[in-house]
C-alpha cells in the first residue's frame, strides 16, 4: 500500500452539479486520486479508468482548507473568435464565478494525505520509486491546471505497518468516509466541537468518460478525526513520526 501526501498552494475540485458558477469540495474526490496516480505512472488522458478502477483510495485531510470565489475570465473559443485570436488579437471572454480552495489560516499549503492500494503489485511499487524520486510521468495539479501540485512520498506500507479494525468496533476516524459503509455516527466520542459534512461526490467514470452514479461522502470540515462504527474493517496505521491515523477506503 502507498501512502503520499499531496500538497499545493490552491485547489478547485468542481463539483459536478455546478454549471455557470463552478464551486469546489473541500477535498480531491476518488476520480481525482485516480487522475493523480495515472499522472505518476503515465498514463494517458481517459486510458486509466478500468485499470485504476480496481484500485482502494483513502484519504486524510492534513491541512485544512477556507473558501474564496473569484471572478475569472475566460476566452471565447467560438468559430467567430478564431481569426481574431490567430492575430493574436482581443477576442471578447465570458466572466465566471469560480471558487478556490486556499490553506486556512496558520498552514502554507494545502495537504491531503493519500492511502493507494492495487491488485497489481508492480504498479505501486512503480508509482511509489517514482514518488520517493520525485519524477512522475506528468506534472501534478489539484483539480485545474493552474493548480499545480506536488507529491511527497510518505511510506510503501506492509501487513506489518498497520492493524486492521473489525467492523462494529468504535473507531476514531481520520479519513473521508463514503456515507454506505457507516453503521452509527457517535458523536458523544468525539473530542471538542465537530463540523461534520456531507456531499455527493464523484466515485468512478465508466466508458467514453461517462460519470457514474456518485456517493455520498462524510468528512470533517477541518480536518479533525470523528467517532464512528463501521459496516467495514478500518485500518490503524502508526508512523515513525509517532503519529497515528485510522483510516477507512471509499470502496469498502
Amino acid at each position: 500500500m502507498l501512502i503520499f501526501d499531496l500538497l499545493g498552494p490552491m485547489a478547485h475540485f468542481r463539483k459536478y452539479y455546478t454549471n455557470s458558477s463552478s464551486l469546489t469540495y473541500g477535498f480531491p474526490p476518488r476520480t481525482v486520486l485516480m487522475g493523480v496516480v495515472a499522472a505518476v505512472l503515465g498514463y494517458e488522458r481517459d486510458s486509466y479508468y478500468k485499470e485504476l478502477d480496481r484500485g482502494r483510495f483513502a484519504i486524510v485531510i492534513k491541512a485544512p482548507g477556507r473558501r474564496l470565489i473569484q471572478t475569472v475570465n475566460y476566452v471565447r473559443t467560438k468559430k467567430e473568435d478564431l481569426t481574431e485570436l490567430r492575430r493574436l488579437g482581443r477576442a471578447r471572454g465570458t466572466q465566471i464565478p469560480l471558487e478556490f480552495l486556499w490553506p486556512a489560516r496558520g498552514n502554507h499549503s494545502l495537504c491531503f494525505r493519500v492511502f493507494f492500494a492495487h491488485p497489481d503489485v508492480g504498479l505501486v511499487e512503480e508509482a511509489a520509486c517514482r514518488l520517493r524520486e520525485n519524477r512522475p510521468y506528468y506534472p501534478l495539479y489539484l483539480g485545474l491546471t493552474e493548480c499545480i501540485a506536488r507529491g511527497e512520498y510518505v511510506l510503501l506500507a506492509g501487513r506489518g505497518d498497520y492493524q486492521a479494525v473489525p467492523p462494529g468496533s468504535r473507531v476514531s476516524l481520520h479519513s473521508l468516509l463514503n456515507a454506505a459503509l457507516l453503521q452509527e455516527m457517535l458523536l458523544a466520542g468525539n473530542k471538542g466541537a465537530c463540523r461534520l459534512i456531507r456531499e455527493k461526490a464523484p466515485h468512478s467514470f465508466g466508458p467514453g468518460r461517462a460519470l457514474r452514479p456518485p456517493v455520498s461522502i462524510i468528512y470533517e470540515d477541518r480536518g479533525q478525526p470523528f467517532t464512528v462504527r463501521l459496516h467495514v474493517p478500518a485500518y490503524r496505521f502508526l508512523f515513525q513520526n509517532g503519529e497515528e491515523e485510522t483510516v477507512a477506503f471509499l470502496e469498502g
